[in-house]
This record gives C-alpha cells, sequence and structure tokens, in this order.
C-alpha cells in the first residue's frame, strides 16, 4: 500500500496501473531487485476498515486505484512472494506478525508501526530506490537510549499528524517531543488502559488544560519557550484532541488474530519466480516488446538462483534436529 501511494503521488492515478503509465514498471523493477536479495518479503495491503490518517500532505491509506491493486498482487504472486489484505491497517498486521515471530523487522516509512507493537521498523531516508540508504528503529534503542516510553511515542503521534481536511501539522515533532518531559503521554497512556470511558473523557478534560497551562507557561522551562498560540490552538480549534477513535486504533488495532482469528500464514517464505507468468506480465500489462521483456526478465532469472538456494537452506533448517527448536523468524 505504501509503495503505491508513492507511485501514485508521482504519476496520474487515472493513468495507474493501465500500463500507460510508469507505476508498474517502477513496482516491477523493485520487485526484481528485492528477488536477488537473502531474505523472505512478505507484503501486506491496507484493508477496508483502515481510516484515512495523515503523515503529511498525502494520506497514508488513500485507496489506490483496483487495477492497480490487482497487478501489483498479480506482480507478487508471480515473482513468488507472499502477501495478503489485513482487516485494516497494514502497520497493525505487521507489527502482530513481528510479535509472532513470523518476521524479523517492518519496512515502512511510517514509523507509526512501533506504535502498534512492532519492535523494529526500517524505513528508506531518501526517494532513491538503493536499500543502502535506510534508517533502522528499534524499540529497545528508543525506550533505552532516547527515554521514550509508548506513551511518548503515543503523545508525539497524535500532536505533530497531519490534519486530515488541510494535511497541516499544527504541531512540530519538536514541541511535542519536549512535551512528553512533563510525562502526559505516560498518564494518558496509563488513563487509557486503566479508565472506563466516562472516566476518561473527565480524565481528559483536565488533561487537556494542563497541556495547554504548561505549553503557555513552561514552568521546567523542559520546553525552550513559551508557546501560546499552540495552547490557544488546541483550546478552540482541537476539540477532539485526542481522539478516543485514534487512541482506539493503537491501542485496540484491528488485526487477523483480532476477535480468536488465525494467522494468514504459519511461516514466511518465497519461492522462485515464475518467468513464464512475468513474461505474459510484461508482454499484457505493460505491453513491452519481446525484446525489452528479454532484458528486464534477465534480474528475474538471477531472482530464481537466490530463491532456490533460500529455499534449500529454509529446509535444512526445518529438518535440523539441533535447529528444529530454534525459532524462525524471516522478512
Amino acid at each position: 500500500s505504501v509503495w503505491m501511494g508513492s507511485v501514485l503521488n508521482v504519476f496520474s492515478w487515472r493513468q495507474a496501473g493501465t500500463g500507460q503509465s510508469h507505476d508498474m514498471h517502477i513496482i516491477f523493477c523493485r520487485l526484481s531487485a528485492i528477488s536477488w536479495m537473502l531474505l523472505h518479503p512478505y507484503f501486506i495491503f491496507d484493508g477496508p476498515g483502515c481510516p484515512q490518517l495523515r503523515r503529511g500532505p498525502d494520506p497514508i491509506s488513500s485507496a489506490a486505484p483496483p487495477l492497480l491493486i490487482q497487478h501489483f498482487q498479480e506482480l507478487l504472486t508471480a515473482f513468488g512472494f507472499g502477501w495478503h489484505v489485513a482487516p485494516c491497517e497494514a502497520e497493525a498486521e505487521l507489527a502482530y506478525f513481528q510479535s509472532c515471530g513470523l518476521i524479523d523487522a517492518v519496512v515502512t516509512p511510517y514509523n507509526n508501526a512501533l506504535l502498534f507493537g512492532a519492535r523494529c521498523v526500517i524505513h528508506s531516508i531518501s526517494q532513491s530506490s538503493e536499500c543502502e540508504n535506510m534508517e533502522v528503529y528499534t524499540s529497545d534503542a528508543i525506550e533505552n537510549h532516547a527515554s521514550l516510553e509508548w506513551g511518548d511515542l503515543l503523545l508525539i503521534s497524535l500532536m505533530s499528524s497531519a490534519d486530515n481536511d488541510t494535511g497541516c501539522c499544527w504541531c512540530s515533532v519538536d514541541v511535542a517531543h519536549r512535551l512528553t518531559h512533563y510525562g502526559f503521554g505516560r498518564t494518558l497512556f496509563q488513563a487509557a488502559i486503566t479508565l472506563q470511558f466516562v472516566e476518561f473523557m473527565e480524565f481528559v478534560a483536565k488533561w487537556r488544560d494542563d497541556i495547554c497551562e504548561v505549553l503557555r507557561t513552561d514552568p521546567q522551562l523542559l520546553l525552550g519557550r513559551r508557546h501560546r498560540e499552540l495552547a490557544r490552538v488546541i483550546k478552540e480549534e482541537r476539540v477532539e484532541f485526542p481522539d478516543p477513535a485514534i487512541l482506539a486504533m493503537y491501542l485496540l488495532p484491528l488485526t487477523s488474530w483480532s476477535s480468536g482469528g488465525h494467522p494468514p500464514v504459519s511461516i514466511v517464505t518465497s519461492r522462485q519466480p515464475d518467468l513464464m507468468s512475468l513474461a505474459a506480465f510484461c508482454s499484457q500489462r505493460l505491453c513491452w516488446p519481446p525484446d525489452i521483456v528479454h532484458s528486464k526478465l534477465m534480474d528475474a532469472w538471477a531472482g530464481t538462483a537466490i530463491r532456490a538456494l533460500l529455499q534449500a537452506s529454509l529446509m535444512i533448517v526445518l529438518n535440523s534436529p539441533a535447529l528444529s527448536n530454534c525459532p524462525l523468524s524471516y522478512t
């Protein structure tokens, strides 16, 4: 879903997934590059219940054209990569995959995956497709070195998220981070998990007043300066802050495991690319001539060998008595 969003931010929605633009070309090249890597990728798409949250000028979960989704999923199957559609947010599903030991890391540009319980998040630090330009965030490092607990991250996310109507952030990450030093994120989290709804709403009313007072006065000089305008915005314009629905989304995320459900897979693995299906896709969906198809499949041929090695190594691990009791985790 994130890939489709980044593609649609560059190219026309009208042409997306039709073969008339470069969207599927980009996705094909990315999947081809991944097929060379010594890992088992797994893709999860946002589900029908995914909310329209923003982390900038563009929504995280804007619905991609169905044809683009269909073609993307066809390519994943042809490349031999696993995928499924989450009930709600893909990040929540991926975080649960990691908590169950099915994957080692979540690759996404949105660190809200940490709020859903992901322990390791990887994302690109540039718009390039080079896999060397990556940043890695772990929950242990954030807590032990940045001294940020889950409640602190929750407050930063709630305050620095972009407005759904304007796409503009009403509070900077820096101010939200400084505000965590007063403990507002941790007290909000504790209240959310311990109080009944009516009690929680009463708590939030005072909590909001306390935040506004701290922004206006900065009594312990932890903010660097006073933020009277931000206090006014919270008091007069952000009347829904903090939104109980957003809190519930992070505290009780909807996943395949919800309500006694079962995981879509028992182990994350991958198979060798189906070169015939890839050739047909390139010819029929992308309208590439035979010489271009042949050229583009060269990387996929190399990926076939890598997939075969990975499958063999997995079989060795599964059949080894010494390793059979060790937890397996792939991404």
